[in-house]
């Protein structure tokens, strides 16, 4: 099985992007985007709410589920559980979606978010099946070790930035060596800008010319505008 590919969001200098505050926000605990099955997983919705309610409307791929508490558990994942989760608070509009997948594997690389911001944290973890102890944990970034462990099975790269593009995946040590499958991409949020003329005709000496500069944003950070 393959762990969809996390996005890591370059923001230029300068840039300004900010929360909107009347938009609801999911929260993970364990902080894991990708689980076992029969491993449990609590959802929680944060958003403001009316006076004195705080009913909360979970969705899962656009479909209403039962939960109107502010934490949607899941115990014993399966692969029912695989989906988009939003989640809606009395003021607030729907979260931006967070896609969770149900694993069956020996190990499975997890990550701790699939969208951050340069400069943010990012924690990989090399999970065993049913918590199998591992050991000798091998992190690989494009095929190549950049971390090895011998029994700490997490780890954190404190300040991300676009050097930590590529494939990334993990091995281990339990009763034989076990490799997970998982790709996490680093892209830029913004790709280089294009400059453009409008030329009519060849460019002459003192003649105008009319030069435009444009870029497109390809992806916006969940809670971000």
């Amino acid at each position: 099985m393959w762990l969809l590919t996390a996005l890591l969001l370059w923001v230029p200098a300068g840039a300004q992007i900010s929360a909107d505050p009347s938009k609801a926000v999911i929260t993970l605990q364990p902080p894991w985007v990708s689980v076992f099955q029969e491993e449990n997983l609590n959802l929680w919705c944060e958003g403001p709410h009316l006076p004195g309610d705080i009913s909360t409307q979970w969705f899962l791929n656009g479909t209403a589920i039962h939960t109107l508490t502010p934490r949607h558990r899941i115990a014993a994942a399966s692969v029912n559980d695989n989906g988009e989760y939003r989640c809606q608070t009395g003021l607030s509009v729907p979260s931006d979606p967070v896609q969770l997948e149900v694993h069956r594997d020996w190990l499975l690389l997890q990550v701790s978010s699939r969208v951050v911001t340069e400069g943010e944290s990012l924690t990989l973890r090399c999970h065993g099946w049913k918590n199998k102890t591992i050991y000798n944990v091998l992190f690989y970034q494009n095929g190549k070790v950049f971390k090895f462990s011998t029994g700490n099975s997490e780890f954190t790269i404190l300040k991300t930035n676009l050097s930590h593009n590529g494939i990334y995946r993990c091995s281990a040590m339990g009763k034989q060596r076990f490799e997970s499958a998982g790709v996490y991409t680093v892209k830029e949020l913004f790709p280089a800008p294009v400059l453009k003329a409008s030329l009519s005709s060849p460019i002459l000496e003192g003649h105008l010319v009319n030069l435009s500069c444009e870029t497109k944003l390809l992806l916006q950070r969940p809670g971000l505008q």
